[in-house]
């Protein structure tokens, strides 16, 4: 028969304890379901043995589970208060100027308000009253203190605009016109001997003749020949692109209506080679090596309206704005003159250029802003304020400038150069960076004319060169709705 120690089997959650479970003492077993004389039975040299399922707990399980007490919010705020370094404070700060900036100055609503300096113990992201209303002041939801981004407005306009695509203009001429040895290009500086007219024809100075290439069926005509003792020298379109003016090397002056093919008018007063010409409404300013300008109405018996004689040296650059109140002359004397109407003085002279001036082109875009060029030994690009006399800006390019046109649509230009380059540049202004080199001609490219859609241009060069090329470098607003005139100059019905 059992003993009674072994036969007392002590349960705890429905299990029974095996029998090394009397190795514990009867007061280990008390004091864990009971709280009394806890403190008198265990005693400090004791070890204490648990179950390997549930641990045995020194003192009152009450007080070992109670939940412990909480501090308060503002006892916390407090402590960590004194535990902040001082570095926070600047790098609180420093957030705060960046992602809310003070308000602008100028802004007079908020001008009272005073959010430059930060108090350590405010807190910027607080709610404020609303800021007195002002009379006479218009608010704007676009105002800074609305803001909802660390960035200005400008800023989120840069980045949400849709980026421009890169201007892109094809390297080679989509034509070129190769002449022949019986037809040749002069390469003389002084010379103006190419022009589109607005009916899409193109005016062709070669030698003693006047040529006329119809660019849109490839068509070539003789238009006239001045015969052994004279060569063209200028040729120019009259605006409504029927009549062409011609000067001849002995200064003689020749206007023609290509419709009726015949000589309407024959002018001579200048006494050397006319190499330049430009076209006012119906009024022709013409520019000859005698150092003189002249202004001629086709339409008056007269030869001469006007006679300009401050020039030292000869005329080689001729240039009328687009309101017709201005007229820009280049001389071979490094001057460039700049006359109102038709006084016979002028009423600016802008100094600067160091060579002939030829090259000049009146802004399409901002009025009184002109562009001019110098020759070999300045190779300069100017641009003038012809209010003022100043100059804008000036740029070396590092070869001769033979011609100069603006974009009729944009703010580009394109520049042809001789010495040494050779070459058709576009560029961008005011930045003047540049958006293409065009390369091909292995002369001095001295001819040049703007087609009439303002899209294309024609460049020429004398020379073992003896080219004319064709090229696409502006870009045609979208909604171009310009129309070019329909000439009734049928070539096709000349070629024989």
């Amino acid at each position: 028969m059992p003993s009674t120690e072994t036969s007392t089997n002590f349960s705890l959650s429905g299990r029974s304890l095996p029998k090394f479970a009397s190795e514990y003492s009867s007061a280990s077993i008390t004091s864990w379901g009971t709280n009394e004389n806890s403190n008198n039975t265990k005693d400090n040299n004791e070890v204490s043995y648990g179950d390997r399922f549930i641990p045995v707990r020194t003192g009152d399980m009450i007080s070992e589970f109670q939940r412990r007490p909480t501090t308060s919010t503002e006892e916390k705020s407090q402590k960590r208060k004194r535990e902040e370094p001082e570095d926070n404070y600047f790098h609180q700060i420093i957030i705060q100027r960046t992602m809310f900036p003070p308000p602008n100055s100028n802004d007079d609503i908020v001008s009272h308000i005073d959010t430059c300096s930060v108090n350590s113990k405010q807190k910027f992201l607080k709610f404020h009253s609303a800021s007195p209303k002002r009379r006479g002041i218009f608010d704007t939801p676009f105002r800074n203190v609305y803001s909802t981004t660390p960035f200005s407005r400008q800023v989120e306009d840069l980045m949400t605009k849709p980026r421009k695509p890169a201007r892109i203009i094809n390297p080679l001429p989509y034509q070129m016109l190769a002449f022949c040895n019986e037809l040749m290009l002069k390469d003389d500086f002084y010379l103006n001997v190419v022009d589109w007219s607005t009916s899409n024809i193109l005016s062709l100075g070669l030698e003693s003749c006047a040529y006329l290439w119809n660019t849109g069926t490839s068509k070539m005509a003789k238009l006239c020949d001045l015969g052994l003792i004279s060569s063209v020298s200028s040729v120019k379109w009259h605006p409504q692109g029927s009549q062409l003016a011609i000067g001849t090397a002995e200064g003689k002056l020749q206007i023609w209506d290509t419709q009726k093919l015949m000589k309407i008018r024959d002018c001579t007063s200048h006494s050397s080679r006319v190499g330049t010409l430009s076209w006012n409404g119906n009024l022709l300013t013409t520019g000859s090596a005698d150092r003189c300008i002249f202004h001629r109405d086709p339409r008056s018996p007269y030869d001469n309206i006007r006679i300009l004689t401050d020039h030292k040296s000869e005329i080689c650059g001729l240039k009328w704005n687009n309101e017709g109140d201005q007229l820009a002359s280049g001389g071979n004397a490094n001057e460039l003159f700049i006359w109102e109407g038709l006084n016979l003085s002028p009423i600016r002279k802008l100094d600067g250029h160091k060579a002939a001036v030829r090259a000049l082109s009146w802004s399409p875009h901002s009025r009184n802003l002109l562009v001019s060029g110098g020759g070999h030994l300045d190779r300069q690009i100017r641009f003038w304020n012809t209010l003022d006399s100043r100059c804008l800006a000036s740029y070396n390019v590092k070869s001769q400038v033979c011609n100069l046109q603006w974009s009729p649509t944009a703010n580009e230009i394109v520049s042809t150069h001789g010495w040494w380059k050779n070459d058709v540049v576009v560029w961008q202004y005011p930045s003047m960076e540049k958006i293409a080199t065009l390369k091909g001609h292995n002369y001095r490219v001295l001819y040049f004319s703007l087609s009439p859609n303002g899209e294309d241009i024609v460049t020429g060069a004398g020379g073992d060169d003896n080219t004319l090329r064709f090229w696409k470098v502006f870009n045609a607003p979208p909604n171009n709705k310009k129309k070019i005139t329909k000439s009734a100059f049928k070539l096709d019905e000349l070629i024989r």
